[in-house]
């Protein structure tokens, strides 16, 4: 990135450690961050999506991921961007991402969002920040530190945990988490900073994907249907409720945005490899398989053997273990 270290003045932010790109065990799965070898495809689908849906909106253009984490979405948008900085306050992550995604127009910088270690305003055309508002109270300093940094025809793209949905409803309390937010608050820090502002939501729901195959038509459409006592039904697209909110935030008239955006997993794993069927199915496999349930099979066939069913022997052995249980639990 030789353009961004001739024209912007970066503050000194860490010293690099030895470490290799394998080493993820560097980083815990404790919930402070996705990660990209976790196992979860909901998680996965949530983060990845998003940073998909933003690679339309950075093609050739100076990016800012803000709390970038691992490095993962910084890497998605430089194969678009001209140039992409990604910073995060954690040390260990962006040593991490340092060494693990090298690439001549990625850079990572050890950074809190509320005050960015690049000296230079109005630098960036696109600033993400994506499932990181939350992470702070101060969520109005971080606004006004993207405000400094964005060009005056730049794009804030951002998202937040819908409040409701993802605590309220629930009952959950996500530790790492200082502030979520309710659409009308999401939608006040944003409209109070920005002239225009274009609102998205987010969620993952099962899917049933009708798609072309020789590209003939660009339309789209889009159908609900809902599980009621009688079976599933149609229903207005209004029943749809967003887990997150997603915004693309501008002072200039917002010509790119996208109606909307699809993810598809075309490896079926939630529909198919994890399955609750086939999750029963697998540990039933593995009780059969062991010593125990062995040895249990081999008592009944001896007991069915010497005591067989509707004999008077079997009532006999049967009461007489009812006496033996009655002494014991007494």
């Amino acid at each position: 990135m030789k353009k961004f270290n001739k024209s912007t003045k970066v503050k000194k932010i860490f010293n690099k450690s030895v470490i290799t790109p394998n080493q993820d065990c560097n980083l815990r799965e404790d919930g402070e961050r996705f990660l990209p070898w976790m196992k979860d495809p909901i998680i996965n689908y949530e983060h990845l999506h998003r940073y998909g849906f933003a690679q339309k909106f950075v093609e050739g253009k100076k990016v800012l991921d803000l709390a970038c984490g691992e490095g993962y979405g910084s890497v998605i948008l430089a194969e678009k961007a001209e140039e992409v900085v990604g910073i995060d306050i954690s040390e260990v992550v962006i040593e991490h991402a340092s060494v693990k995604y090298v690439k001549d127009n990625v850079k990572f910088i050890k950074s809190s969002m509320t005050e960015v270690a690049v000296e230079k305003s109005k630098f960036f055309d696109v600033i993400i920040c994506f499932e990181a508002l939350e992470h702070i109270a101060k969520q109005n300093k971080a606004v006004v530190e993207v405000k400094r940094l964005l060009r005056d025809n730049g794009l804030f793209i951002v998202s937040m945990p819908n409040k409701y949905v993802y605590s309220d409803k629930p009952k959950y309390k996500n530790p790492w988490h200082k502030k979520e937010l309710y659409f009308e608050e999401f939608k006040d820090l944003l409209k109070g900073s920005f002239n225009n502002v274009v609102f998205y939501g987010q969620s993952v729901l099962p899917t049933s994907n009708i798609f072309s195959l020789l590209g003939f038509s660009d339309q789209a459409q889009e159908l609900a249907i809902e599980k009621r006592e009688s079976g599933f039904s149609f229903v207005s697209l209004d029943k749809k409720v967003a887990t997150y909110f997603i915004a693309i935030a501008s002072n200039k008239p917002i010509k790119a945005a996208i109606n909307s955006s699809y993810l598809v997993d075309s490896s079926e794993i939630p529909l198919r490899g994890n399955s609750s069927a086939e999750t029963i199915h697998s540990k039933l496999e593995t009780v059969q398989s062991s010593d125990a349930w062995k040895f249990l099979m081999c008592y009944y066939k001896v007991r069915d053997k010497i005591f067989p069913p509707n004999t008077k022997r079997r009532v006999y052995a049967d009461n007489f273990k009812k006496a033996i249980k009655g002494i014991i639990w007494e």
